[in-house]
């Protein structure tokens, strides 16, 4: 089978360029220039065209100019007048709202143009026999052509890249044909395989049962040709737009935060439908951060580097977090943007943020991976019921790295499976409060995961070794800060500099 050939059998068709290009398997930047791509196919132009069936020659009536009716394989998908209705419908819908640079098209297709895809398939058996494969399709599939074709004449148009993770614009496409067609497909279905019929209450019709079922391989154009025509013949309607949806992408906004106060939970604290506490971490930064974004503040994910109970702080550089912020709005921050909500949330008194950036949304990953390796700093005031002898805190000098076994703390039972977790510890080093003898000032590095007051107190055996077994004296926790969380990211950024 010649080049020439095939397209001049679906140009009889009524077939639209874009479509031969298809059937050619055209790839790429080939569908940028027509004719260019068809010279490289060693076809010549046609310079006939289809209307109501009959062959209308440009160069007999060149006074009057044949109207090309629409191509029957894509039911004028790739026409010019349907990619102008459909940038016109982007622009009228809310995508001006949006500020990604980047978008994508999800197109949904209706099953007709599989239909149209196999009667063509069978149409081209019959007029090419053995050339045309019986397994694979002999174009490139719509879907395909769709990415190949709509996608860059799209992002083009608009000004913006494409990127999977962009600004998604659902388009949902109709047609007049469709709802007879599919009932059409049903008694196809029944007939074409009635074993698989005979024990189904309900067919379900779907376009992974026309991607899967339905080729020259496994049904016959005798059965196809009782329901529908081969081949496919050109339509009076081109495809509708039905609806256009847009979602935004999912933007991820990491800092770092410090807990100033030790009446703060993580997030909010409800218990049997009562709340505890009046705020959170979680709640403060996304009050003052979430706008900018979006509207829908009750969708936005907190994520951290762990969490500190209500009465501890977090000090230093504070604790590494992240938001993920579904169907954003805006997905850029700016570094005064983002100093103004550092100082927004400073305000609140109990929390602190700094580094807040927009980070790409594999770089979240950062906050989980390593989770139980990562080492972590810590403060604690201690007290114990005798005054702090010489030999109390040679005890608690430890240089050398040591394992402890955790079974879990009965205070967090109600929320955490009950294990024996073991824990390393690498550093201990204890000191005396100025003027308190019977207190210990002890600075803490263990493996992320440990609790702390435990290791400290032992909760009646349950941690092995305590600091209260080593020295073998009661050890009472006053206070505790975390001081450190050994994970380099985010990105340090000083977002004061750049105040406009």
């Amino acid at each position: 089978m010649k080049n020439q050939d095939l397209v001049d059998f679906l140009s009889s068709l009524g077939v639209c360029e874009i479509c031969q290009l298809r059937y050619l398997k055209a790839r790429g930047t080939e569908y940028k220039d027509i004719k260019e791509t068809l010279q490289k196919f060693d076809v010549k132009l046609n310079k006939n065209v289809v209307y109501d069936g009959k062959l209308i020659s440009y160069e007999a009536q060149p006074a009057k100019k044949a109207r090309i009716g629409i191509c029957p394989t894509c039911m004028g998908l790739f026409s010019k007048d349907f990619q102008m209705e459909l940038l016109g419908c982007i622009l009228a819908s809310d995508f001006a709202k949006y500020d990604c640079q980047k978008i994508v098209l999800a197109i949904s297709l209706p099953m007709s143009l599989q239909l149209r895809q196999l009667s063509m398939w069978f149409a081209l058996k019959r007029k090419f026999g053995a050339s045309i494969d019986d397994n694979i399709p002999p174009d490139v599939p719509i879907k395909e052509a769709v990415k190949l074709i709509l996608h860059p004449i799209i992002c083009d148009k608009l000004e913006k890249e494409y990127d999977a993770n962009g600004l998604m614009i659902n388009i949902d496409l109709t047609h007049k044909l469709e709802n007879e067609e599919v009932e059409k497909l049903v008694q196809l279905n029944k007939e074409a395989f009635p074993a698989k019929a005979a024990y189904q209450k309900r067919i379900e019709i779907s376009r992974g049962l026309l991607e899967k079922q339905y080729q020259p391989s496994k049904v016959k154009a005798e059965t196809f040709e009782k329901y529908f025509e081969i081949p496919c013949t050109q339509v009076e309607e081109s495809l509708k737009l039905g609806s256009i949806d847009l979602q935004g992408p999912l933007v991820c906004v990491a800092g770092r935060y410090r807990k100033l106060s030790r009446e703060l939970s993580h997030t909010p604290w409800i218990l049997s439908g009562q709340r505890l506490m009046d705020d959170s971490i979680e709640e403060i930064i996304i009050r003052h951060v979430g706008p900018h974004f979006t509207e829908k503040l009750d969708r936005i994910t907190f994520m951290s580097s762990g969490r500190e109970d209500v009465d501890v702080r977090c000090l230093g550089k504070g604790r590494p977090f992240v938001l993920e912020i579904p169907n954003a709005t805006r997905s850029c921050l700016s570094q005064n943007q983002a100093f103004q909500m550092e100082r927004a949330v400073d305000g609140s008194g109990k929390v602190s943020i700094l580094n807040l950036q927009v980070v790409a949304r594999e770089e979240s990953i950062h906050i989980k991976t390593g989770e139980e390796q990562k080492k972590k700093f810590y403060r604690a005031l201690c007290a114990l019921k005798e005054p702090v002898t010489a030999e109390i805190l040679d005890k608690l000098q430890i240089s050398t790295s040591f394992d402890i076994q955790q079974k879990t703390p009965i205070r967090v039972l109600h929320r955490r499976p009950l294990h024996t977790r073991p824990r390393k510890i690498y550093s201990v080093k204890a000191k005396v409060q100025r003027g308190s003898t019977k207190v210990l000032i002890i600075d803490i590095v263990t493996q992320a995961g440990t609790y702390i007051k435990e290791l400290v107190h032992g909760e009646f055996g349950r941690t092995k070794p305590s600091l209260s077994s080593i020295v073998g004296k009661p050890i009472d926790i006053q206070a505790l800060d975390v001081v450190g969380i050994d994970l380099d990211w985010p990105l340090e950024v000083n977002n004061s500099t750049c105040i406009e």
